[in-house]
């Protein structure tokens, strides 16, 4: 039994030597393995990896009827990404969106924290580093609703008046609006401009849109708007002496000297001297050889519409007298 042991110890004592003497030999093998396992974990996991930065739209769900978000609400928020090559320039667009879940909104206000994507987090691949912004800071305020009247008004007050447009009236005469409180409470009425569709006696309906603050909605968006023209009005004939309001360096001369015009106003204005002297034939171009025909321009004041111009076309020489 002793002689079967000792043989048994010189075998491992031969195996032990065997090994060492193996290492020993083959130790700059080992050291090249270790060097190319190296360089195989780089190229994995360092080299063919890229870092992009990628748009994440965000989506809103949830929003109470009776709130509404007056400030801080984001399309898209940045995130920083990391992953293979591939992958990072070609991401599933299901990576970029986030739902963002509001129905817990109060008014004043309220923060909630971003991630990325669930697909983007849970792929095994992709390491998120950062986003921008890491949170929504959302105003949310109450939304009400009230009746408030309209206000018609004529765009150019002048022209009404000289044509004695009157018994302007917006039908209905009242529209709902709902927004914002803070916005809402201070809508008293609604103006609404009134273009003049034409200066001849008669009953007038328009439709309009009616406008509203930002973040206000409006019901009906759109109204009549009906008025009258009440105003006689009669042709009468006026000489007038072109003006020239064109600069040059030397006189000109033009023929001929006056021209005649008829034109259509209130009956009740053919008296008004100051309204009538803004009835002018105004010369704004000369020929550009200095010499020819030019076609004059015919100034009138509002309520007036011009019939007729005789002649409608004056001769100009330049360096006359």
């Amino acid at each position: 039994m002793g002689y079967v042991r000792a043989l048994r110890a010189g075998a491992v004592c031969h195996e032990v030597v065997c090994v060492m003497t193996f290492l020993e030999i083959n130790w700059r093998i080992l050291l090249l393995s270790f060097v190319l396992a190296c360089g195989l974990w780089y190229t994995v996991t360092v080299r063919d990896r890229l870092e992009v930065q990628a748009e994440v739209a965000l989506n809103y769900r949830g929003m109470p009827e009776n709130l509404m978000v007056r400030d801080g609400m984001l399309k898209s928020f940045t995130v920083l990404v990391r992953g293979p090559k591939e992958l990072v320039r070609s991401l599933d667009p299901t990576m970029l969106t986030y739902s963002v879940d509001v129905s817990q909104l109060r008014p004043g206000t309220n923060v909630i924290v971003l991630s990325a994507p669930r697909p983007m987090v849970e792929s095994r691949a992709l390491d998120v580093m950062s986003l921008v912004p890491n949170q929504l800071v959302l105003e949310a305020e109450g939304v009400v609703e009230s009746a408030v009247p309209l206000e018609p008004l004529f765009s150019v007050p002048a022209l009404a008046q000289a044509v004695k447009a009157e018994n302007l009236q917006a039908r209905p005469a009242s529209v709902n609006v709902r927004g914002p409180e803070s916005v809402v409470r201070k809508i008293h009425s609604l103006k609404l401009d009134v273009p003049l569709e034409s200066v001849a006696t008669g009953d007038y309906r328009v439709s309009l849109p009616v406008s509203t603050p930002p973040q206000v909605t409006v019901t009906p968006g759109t109204v009549f708007v009906h008025y009258s023209v009440a105003g006689k009005r009669s042709l009468m004939e006026f000489e007038r002496r072109p003006l020239v309001e064109v600069k040059s360096s030397q006189p000109y001369r033009i023929l001929p000297q006056k021209v005649v015009l008829r034109v259509e106003l209130p009956e009740w204005l053919m008296g008004d001297k100051k309204y009538l002297e803004q009835i002018r034939v105004v010369i704004k171009e000369l020929p550009p050889s200095g010499s020819g025909e030019v076609k004059p321009s015919v100034e009138l004041p509002p309520g007036a519409r011009l019939v007729g111009i005789v002649p409608d076309k004056l001769d100009v020489t330049k360096g006359g007298k």
